[in-house]
């Protein structure tokens, strides 16, 4: 009874944060960066600065799945961040390239490991509807209620402190990637809750 009402309140909890990140999304896709730069364009300048050997940027993923494949060493972008010119489009691929970052490496083998325990957690809970086993099913539940925290944690960690945030910051004004600048400090960890909006499906980019 305790899991089932966890995992309806973590439902809930993603039900919200949807219509949070894609409410901000609306906004912010109207804002023009007024740099001129791509989201490509971002992500290969940004990229360069983290990574000892410059990734690959091609158009992939589906829309709010942009990420970084560590093993092939390649950044994904959807296409209307790859082309955007919005605000949008150059948070997303700020973000993107920060995973580049060899000390973030722990955030992206966890991002990936939890992909595949959403798997596994539907499994479960197939396996045990099919056999009508609740034992079963209730393990696919607790597997899922501790990949949304883990996708928590994960997010907690995207910046340690306010220190780093601002030196980031430095860096974007310095590389003119992005401005407004502000429109960043305030929208980078709301965009970057799109890694707990699609967690039900996120898995799919790697089969793509």
């Amino acid at each position: 009874m305790i899991i089932d009402i966890l995992f309806i309140i973590v439902l809930l909890l993603i039900i919200l944060i949807n219509i949070l990140f894609r409410s901000v999304v609306k906004t912010i896709k109207n804002i023009k960066n007024e740099t001129g730069l791509s989201g490509f364009e971002i992500a290969k300048k940004l990229s360069t600065k983290f990574c000892g050997e410059e990734p690959h940027i091609i158009v992939k993923s589906p829309q709010f799945l942009d990420y970084y494949d560590k093993e092939r060493n390649t950044i994904k972008l959807s296409k209307e961040v790859f082309d955007g010119e919005n605000i949008y489009a150059s948070i997303v691929a700020i973000n993107i390239a920060l995973e580049t970052n060899k000390e973030r490496k722990n955030v992206v083998i966890g991002r990936k490991l939890n992909s595949f325990l959403v798997i596994i957690c539907y499994l479960f809970i197939i396996l045990g509807a099919f056999v009508n086993n609740i034992s079963i099913i209730h393990l696919g539940l607790i597997i899922f209620i501790l990949t949304f925290i883990i996708e928590f944690v994960l997010l907690a960690t995207f910046f340690i402190s306010e220190e780093e945030l601002n030196k980031l910051c430095e860096l974007i004004k310095k590389e003119k990637l992005l401005k407004p600048i502000n429109e960043y400090k305030s929208k980078c960890l709301l965009i970057a809750l799109s890694r707990i909006a699609t967690l039900p499906y996120n898995f799919i980019v790697y089969f793509r």
